[in-house]
């Protein structure tokens, strides 16, 4: 009985025309596009420079700044005031100001008459942008004066080391989260789709007269997408190596129980939602409705320790919590599973959970 049950599953999902190539084309463009599209980092800031002091030194900060990439120089002028307008029409995202005497201070050592201006509104551009003009002005100030000289006070000095990201390349850090919301979306929406697609064409009426038990016939739903899920799994991994050269630093079982366990819960879901809705239409929404609630309260997008404490408390009932942990962990860290194993438990308790309610909510004529 269950080999004719996965038998039919699987001729349904590919007779249909368009769920294959939806299942081929979602993960290849979601690793292929989003990493360049969705872009972490800022670049092509708009600066103006207000050069009061026209020194060789002024000059040098200015080559500093326009020479790391991230900024475009707009203009060099000495009227604060048309710098302000370039602020005010939105040419210009920050204005440096360089005082007359800004050679002679920085020469001894004695200060930094300098002056950062930054539009923000476009808060994450001008917060990342002022972080990257003092940090050209700190590399300016360092080949300026080599020698700190012995009667200068002393200094507190932080050393920045990352391990596990050691160049801050987002599309790093971006990788796993989108293998998550990949293998979630899909394996979420297809199966909502199932029961109510045969509820539309009327299959599942010959299904409920049969003596096919609801276990064995919501269990026989789950694995093709098992399946499915397991290809977009690898398929993610492949394009991430040859694409981006970005390998596992942990165990491939490890990535391929969790997302075993993440399937469960996304298509145990999708199949309960599957069982409430009475067309395709209200399927999709409420589906749509509960993936946008799992990606914003992932910790994908944003840290979770920087959500109040009540959404703190919600996100512990999100598989895509500890599936996006479980990920990172393993693709970033090289973490074992008995280092999140309480990422396997919270996955199998919601697992548990959404197919035991899937099994029992399905109505079947007997």
């Amino acid at each position: 009985m269950w080999k004719y049950l996965l038998e039919k599953e699987f001729k349904q999902f590919f007779r249909d025309p368009g769920l294959p190539k939806m299942a081929i084309a979602f993960p290849v463009l979601m690793m292929l596009v989003f990493p360049f599209a969705v872009s972490m980092e800022i670049r092509n800031i708009n600066l103006v420079v207000v050069d009061n002091n026209r020194s060789t030194a002024s000059a040098r900060l200015i080559e500093k700044c326009t020479s790391s990439g991230y900024f475009k120089l707009i203009d060099i002028c000495q009227d604060p005031g048309k710098a302000q307008e370039y602020m005010d029409d939105n040419r210009a995202d920050a204005i440096i100001t360089i005082e007359s005497d800004f050679d002679t201070e920085t020469g001894k050592g004695t200060g930094l008459p300098l002056g950062i201006k930054v539009n923000t509104v476009n808060g994450t551009k001008g917060s990342i942008g002022a972080q990257y003009i003092a940090s050209c002005i700190r590399m300016f100030l360092k080949e300026q004066n080599p020698d700190t000289g012995t009667n200068t006070a002393p200094a507190i000095e932080i050393s920045e080391k990352y391990y596990y990201n050691p160049y801050m390349d987002y599309k790093v850090f971006m990788v796993p989260a989108l293998i998550v919301i990949a293998i979630t979306m899909v394996t979420g929406f297809f199966p909502a789709l199932n029961i109510v697609g045969e509820k539309e064409t009327g299959t599942i009426e010959q299904i409920n007269v049969t003596p096919v038990r609801k276990t064995a016939f919501i269990v026989c739903k789950l694995i093709p997408y098992w399946v499915i899920a397991l290809f977009i799994l690898t398929a993610c991994l492949i394009i991430a190596w040859l694409v981006f050269g970005y390998t596992c630093r942990g165990n491939l079982l490890s990535l391929y129980l969790f997302t075993g366990l993440q399937i469960i819960v996304t298509a145990g879901l999708g199949l309960l939602i599957s069982n409430y809705s009475s067309n395709a239409q209200q399927a999709m929404f409420i589906i749509w409705f509960f993936m946008m609630i799992f990606m914003l309260m992932s910790g994908i997008f944003t840290p979770i320790a920087s959500m109040p404490e009540w959404a703190k408390a919600i996100t512990y009932f999100n598989p895509m919590r500890y599936y996006a942990d479980a990920m990172r962990a393993v693709f970033l860290k090289g973490s074992s599973p008995l280092d999140v194993w309480y990422d396997a438990a919270g996955l199998l308790a919601i697992g548990a959970a959404v197919v035991s309610w899937a099994i029992l909510s399905y109505k079947k004529t007997e």
